[in-house]
């Protein structure tokens, strides 16, 4: 989605900062704080020590392959995948991978005093996600390792970003793509990636603005549409799947403006070859920021950005959290400018990653009417900001 994806994991942060920077005594590599931290994500940032970090300030030349690996330099980054996949037999499921990094402190500030091997200035968190449609299960799991031995990290030549046995990674030489692969308690997944759209640029030449303060924004691109292939395992059960993913890749230094409270996602494939991305991002009043933006990928023709103007979202139903708060669920999107309607509705309601904070992200399907056509699709939407302990 956007840079804001960050808050998710910053309450991790603090407690694997809060057991030592570069800590000798501890030798286990995932640290997993409780969950049920506070909800109103404006208060889990300190963006005090932002001017430590390089800021996003204005536009810059991405370089494709190399900018799918890391830039450790800025204060956090992740990559961010989702799909939806089909298997031979019928069945219909979702899936989610995302690593984020997190810098625990700046480049070039004060030398560590350590020698241990253990001693890392990043950390890597990554959660991992499979909806089961049919049986109507939601599994779901978090990990965290240090970016030391081995155990997490990024690369550019040959592409890999990883926590432990999780991964995006280049394939083979000479067949192209990426592999992705994840497993926990019973479920896992593996399948190839292949692009079927180039990167796309998001926000202005691929800056999006989060609000007016100095910093407040990040480097943000997408890929909206990769070929997935492999296989998928639930309990022993392995199903052959096929379907589309979505990366969405950002990084950056900034925290979230105190005045918002989170924001609503929508990643779209339709069935026309087009695609839409669009956040709304939240204010604690509850109306929405003007900073809110997304981006038109009309086939093979020029992206096209969208304003907050540019867009009308409408409610048309909700889900009570078992765990407390109230998420919208069921939307109308309306673009005048492109002549387009869409009805967006998940195929679960249960799809709440019950994790370090706890949010709402899964597998939806889209139908509408764009130029006087039908459309359909698929996608895949994030809730943020409405979780009440």
């Amino acid at each position: 989605m956007n840079k804001f994806r960050l808050v998710l994991v910053y309450a991790c942060i603090i407690a694997m900062v809060s057991h030592g920077y570069g800590c000798d005594q501890r030798e286990e590599s995932q640290v997993r704080p409780d969950a049920g931290a506070s909800s109103r994500l404006s208060e889990l940032l300190t963006p005090d020590d932002l001017d430590a970090y390089p800021l996003v300030l204005e536009p810059r030349e991405f370089s494709f392959p190399d900018d799918h690996g890391p830039h450790p330099e800025y204060r956090n980054e992740w990559w961010y995948v989702t799909g939806n996949l089909d298997s031979t037999r019928g069945k219909r499921f979702g899936f989610e991978l995302t690593i984020f990094r997190f810098a625990l402190a700046p480049a070039g500030g004060e030398e560590r005093t350590t020698t241990s091997a253990w001693a890392a200035s990043q950390v890597y968190i990554g959660h991992f996600a499979v909806t089961d449609v049919n049986a109507e299960q939601f599994h779901v799991a978090q990990r965290y390792a240090r970016g030391a031995l081995g155990l997490a990290g990024a690369e550019s030549a040959p592409y890999r970003v990883w926590v432990e046995d999780w991964q995006v990674q280049e394939a083979a030489e000479g067949k192209g793509g990426w592999n992705l692969y994840a497993a926990d308690q019973g479920v896992e997944l593996s399948v190839s990636l292949e692009a079927l759209k180039a990167p796309v640029l998001n926000g202005i030449d691929g800056l999006s603005q989060k609000s007016p303060a100095r910093g407040n924004a990040s480097y943000y691109y997408s890929v909206p549409r990769l070929r997935a292939l492999g296989s998928l395992s639930i309990a022993g059960d392995r199903h052959e799947v096929s379907g589309l993913a979505w990366l969405d890749r950002e990084w950056g230094s900034s925290a979230l403006s105190r005045e918002q409270e989170g924001w609503d996602w929508f990643a779209l494939q339709l069935s026309d070859g087009s695609d839409l991305m669009y956040y709304n991002l939240r204010r604690t009043d509850g109306t929405a920021d003007p900073h809110s933006a997304g981006t038109w990928m009309p086939g093979e023709q020029d992206s096209v950005y969208l304003s907050r103007d540019d867009v009308t979202i409408d409610v048309r139903d909700f889900w009570d959290s078992p765990h407390g708060g109230r998420y919208p669920m069921g939307w109308t999107i309306t673009i005048p400018r492109l002549d387009l309607e869409l009805q967006v509705d998940p195929v679960l309601e249960a799809q709440e990653l019950d994790t370090s904070i706890r949010y709402w992200e899964g597998a939806v399907d889209v139908a509408g009417v764009r130029s006087g056509r039908s459309v359909d699709g698929r996608g895949y939407v994030e809730l943020t900001g409405y979780a009440r302990d």
